[in-house]
């Protein structure tokens, strides 16, 4: 699944925004390498600004439901640890 959300955001077919709301939705909170180790640099980096901005209850997306709480913090935790050697700007 994460796989073809990735090749639809490659061909233009979604915004990087869908992809990071879409990708933070499968995050298991145990693995999160799992689904963010396979996103482009740039997704990360919409990633990080997003989980940073999150506010719980007061977010709206259409794309699908809100990620839980719990996806939010492991995927932030994730970015953060990893930032440097992904090469993120952050």
């Amino acid at each position: 699944m994460i796989d073809n959300l990735v090749r639809m955001y490659e061909q233009g077919a979604i915004t990087a925004d869908h992809l990071v709301v879409q990708s933070l939705e499968m995050v298991d909170p145990r693995v999160p390498a799992l689904v963010l180790g396979v996103l482009p640099p740039a997704v990360l980096e919409r990633m990080l600004k997003y989980v940073r901005e999150y506010r719980p209850g007061a977010m709206r997306t259409n794309y699908s439901r809100q990620p839980a709480a719990d996806q939010i913090e492991a995927a932030k935790g994730w970015i953060e640890a990893n930032a440097e050697q992904l090469r993120l700007c952050v």
